[in-house]
C-alpha cells in the first residue's frame, strides 16, 4: 500500500512542478517587462524574452510587413481589381453629391476649408494682373510681324466686310450735316473765309451768282456729289486702301504710337471689373451647380477616381518608398505597451496556453508515475 502511495505522491509532484515550469516559461515571454538586479548582479533570464528582444522583433516585423505582407504589388491588384475601383467610385460620387447640394457659398467654402479671406480681392487682382501679363506677352511676341499675322483672319476679314457699311455711314452722316442748319451756316462761313482773302475773285464771283448766297449753290452740289455712286466706290477703295495697308504694317510700327502698356492695364483693369466675380461668389454651391450636376457626377467624377487611382498605382513604388513603412513599424512595436501586447496574446491564445500548462501537468504526472515504477526495482 505504502508503494502506491509513493507513486501516487511522485506523480502529483512531478504534474505540480510540470504544469508550473510551462506556467512559469509561458509567463516568462513578457515578464518581467524590465532587467532585475541584484546588488550589481543582473538577475538571468530578466527582462523576459519579448521585452528583451523588443527591437530585433520590431525590426523584424517592419521588414515582414513590407516586404511579405504590405507589398506594392499586393495594393496595386487591389486597386486594379474592379469591384474595388467601383466602391471608390460611388463612394466618391456620393462625396461630391452632398457637396453639391450644399448651401454653403464659394466664399465661405474657400474660407473655411482653405483659409481663404478677402476672396473677391484676391481673385480681381489676379484676375488683372494675369490679363495684363497675357497682353503685354502677346504684344511681346507678335513685335516683328504684320497686323492680318498677328489678328484672327476672321476679325481682318470681318473689318474688310465691313468697311462698306462704315463708307455709308460716313456718307449719310456728311448728307444730315450739310442738310442741317448748322451745316449751312458752316459751309457759309467756309466758303466766306476762302473767298475774303481772294480780292477780284470774290467780285467775279458775287457778280455771278448775283443775290444768291454762294453757300445756297453749293450745297445742293455737295449733296448731290456725295450721294453719288462714284463717291462711295471712290471711298471705300481709299478705306480699302488704306486698311489692307494698315493690316500689313508690323504690330509694333502700328501701335508705336500708343501708350500700350497703360492700355493694356487700363483694359485689364477693365475687363475684370465688369466679371461677375462677386455674385458667383456669393451664390450657394447647389444654385452654381445645379445645371451641371448630373455631368460632374455621372461623366467628370468617375473619369477624376480613375485618373487618380492610375496616378497612384503608377506612383506607388515611390509612395511606399517614401513613407518608410518598415520604419513606421519598428516605432509602433517598440513604444506599444508590453502589458497591453502580453493583453492581446494572451486573451487570443487563452485556451491554447492553458492547454500547454495541462500538458506540462500531464506530462509531469507520467514522469512522476515512471519515477515511482524504477525506484521499486531499485
Amino acid at each position: 500500500m505504502d508503494v502506491w502511495i509513493s507513486i501516487a505522491v511522485m506523480a502529483i509532484v512531478g504534474a505540480f512542478i510540470g504544469g508550473l515550469t510551462n506556467s512559469i516559461a509561458i509567463r516568462m515571454l513578457f515578464r518581467p517587462f524590465n532587467t532585475l538586479y541584484i546588488g550589481k548582479y543582473r538577475v538571468p533570464f530578466t527582462p523576459g524574452l519579448i521585452p528583451k528582444r523588443r527591437n530585433q522583433l520590431a525590426v523584424q516585423l517592419g521588414e515582414t510587413v513590407t516586404n511579405h505582407l504590405l507589398t506594392a504589388e499586393g495594393v496595386q491588384a487591389k486597386i486594379n481589381d474592379s469591384s474595388f475601383r467601383s466602391e471608390m467610385t460611388e463612394l466618391v460620387q456620393g462625396e461630391v453629391k452632398r457637396f453639391l447640394k450644399s448651401d454653403i457659398t464659394v466664399s465661405e467654402l474657400l474660407k473655411k476649408d482653405f483659409g481663404v479671406d478677402d476672396v473677391q480681392n484676391r481673385i480681381l487682382t489676379t484676375t488683372e494682373k494675369w490679363l495684363a501679363d497675357r497682353m503685354k506677352k502677346m504684344l511681346e511676341e507678335s513685335n516683328g510681324k504684320e497686323m492680318k499675322a498677328v489678328l484672327p483672319e476672321k476679325f481682318v476679314s470681318a473689318g474688310e466686310e465691313k468697311l462698306p457699311e462704315v463708307v455709308d455711314w460716313l456718307l449719310n452722316k456728311g448728307v444730315s450735316y450739310l442738310e442741317s442748319s448748322e451745316g449751312k451756316k458752316s459751309l457759309a462761313s467756309g466758303i466766306d473765309a476762302f473767298l475774303m482773302d481772294k480780292g477780284m475773285l470774290v467780285n467775279m464771283v458775287s457778280m455771278f451768282f448775283g443775290n444768291v448766297s454762294i453757300a445756297e449753290k453749293v450745297q445742293p452740289e455737295l449733296i448731290k456729289f456725295m450721294k453719288h455712286d462714284n463717291t462711295r466706290d471712290t471711298l471705300l477703295q481709299l478705306l480699302q486702301q488704306e486698311y489692307r495697308g494698315f493690316m500689313e504694317k508690323r504690330m509694333d510700327e502700328a501701335l508705336g504710337l500708343l501708350d500700350m502698356p497703360e492700355i493694356t492695364e487700363g483694359l485689364a483693369k477693365e475687363i475684370t471689373a465688369r466679371l461677375p466675380i462677386e455674385e458667383y461668389l456669393n451664390t450657394p454651391v447647389n444654385s452654381l451647380a445645379g445645371m451641371i450636376e448630373g455631368w460632374i457626377v455621372d461623366d467628370l467624377t468617375p473619369k477624376a477616381v480613375a485618373a487618380g487611382l492610375d496616378l497612384f498605382v503608377a506612383r506607388l513604388d515611390v509612395l511606399l518608398e517614401k513613407m518608410h513603412l518598415a520604419k513606421i513599424v519598428e516605432e509602433q512595436v517598440e513604444t506599444f505597451s508590453l502589458e497591453r501586447l502580453e493583453e492581446i496574446i494572451i486573451s487570443i491564445a487563452k485556451s491554447e496556453l492553458k492547454m500547454i500548462t495541462w500538458l506540462g501537468a500531464l506530462l509531469g504526472g507520467i514522469i512522476g508515475v515512471f519515477q515511482g515504477i524504477l525506484v521499486l526495482f531499485l
